[in-house]
């Protein structure tokens, strides 16, 4: 020891540097090595993590990582199986083309009830039609026992399927037997909220009975028919369109006909268009089953004139 005060054997003390006395100069290059690696190994993960992001935002963008054609029904349904299995919260579909067939019903309800029971949501929407068919009747009646909510429309809509809102089944217009795979989260939230609309605007699903007695379905279908006569003069394409028989649509029609005083098609168009019905939204109709249109002699069926019985 030094009697003036100084180092005491074996101590250390800072210096300005940073260093410290006694050290080995071996060991402080030691140090500052492994401190460099330590940096050098959190820049590499930062730049890891960016170049992950950007790969991911670059795959969004390439469609053939979004978007997929999927051919032949056997591959569509083993498709829609893996996507059932899957999903997790909710399933949205949209059934347009009327009444369905009892194979495809018989084939999609055990795939539907897995669904269910294990406490996904579903919501599916058919056109009114579907009410009057009785496959489609018992289908609804099985998946409602189990939570399933169905609704049907008067008006055409796009068929899709969407699963947890991360992906959308939509059919190829030119093919029926070929479907394209959206995963697109923008285009998949778009297709959402197109079911979302038409969801709010649909009726829940009744049986045939109460389809025909409450007042409110047959005449939206009339008044759907009546809609479509204004823009197509094709019996077929306005049968297709609201998913009935043709000769339904016709049987529709000639009742217009009849209740308008119309003496053929063209005079039924112009009595429709001037009447002012067809703008009526269902809530604002009191008409009776039936009377979806206004009857010969009303103030609407004219355009504005009293029949002879009103003078």
């Amino acid at each position: 020891m030094q009697a003036n005060g100084g180092f005491v054997s074996g101590e250390r003390s800072g210096l300005p540097d940073g260093t410290v006395r006694g050290d080995d100069p071996l060991d402080r290059v030691k140090r500052e090595v492994r401190e460099m690696a330590e940096r050098l190994r959190t820049l590499d993960e930062v730049l890891e993590q960016a170049s992950s992001a950007r790969e991911s935002v670059e795959d969004r963008r390439r469609p053939d990582t979004w978007l997929s054609v999927i051919s032949g029904l056997g591959r569509i349904n083993a498709t829609l199986d893996l996507a059932t299995r899957q999903c997790e919260r909710e399933v949205l579909t949209a059934q347009p083309g009327g009444p369905r067939d009892r194979e495809v019903l018989e084939q999609a309800l055990p795939r539907d009830k897995a669904l269910l029971e294990r406490g996904v949501r579903m919501r599916t929407l058919y056109q009114h039609t579907a009410r009057f068919n009785a496959p489609t009747q018992a289908y609804v009646r099985d998946v409602s026992t189990l939570g399933g909510q169905v609704r049907t429309l008067d008006q055409f809509f796009a068929r899709l399927i969407v699963f947890d809102q991360r992906v959308a089944f939509i059919p190829d217009p030119e093919d029926r037997s070929t479907a394209v795979v959206v995963r697109h989260q923008a285009v998949v939230s778009f297709l959402t909220g197109a079911f979302e609309r038409a969801w709010q605007l649909a009726e829940p699903f009744s049986s045939a009975y109460e389809s025909r007695t409450d007042g409110k379905i047959v005449p939206e279908m009339q008044l759907a028919i009546a809609r479509l006569l204004l823009h197509e003069d094709k019996d077929a394409t306005i049968a297709r369109s609201l998913g009935i028989s043709e000769r339904s649509c016709r049987g529709h029609i000639a009742k217009m006909m009849k209740e308008l005083g119309a003496r053929n098609r063209t005079h039924l168009g112009y009595l429709l268009a001037s009447s002012g019905v067809l703008g009526a939204s269902a809530s604002d109709r009191q008409d009776a089953p039936g009377a979806a249109v206004p009857h010969r002699g009303t103030t609407a069926a004219t355009g504005g004139r009293r029949s002879p019985r009103h003078r």
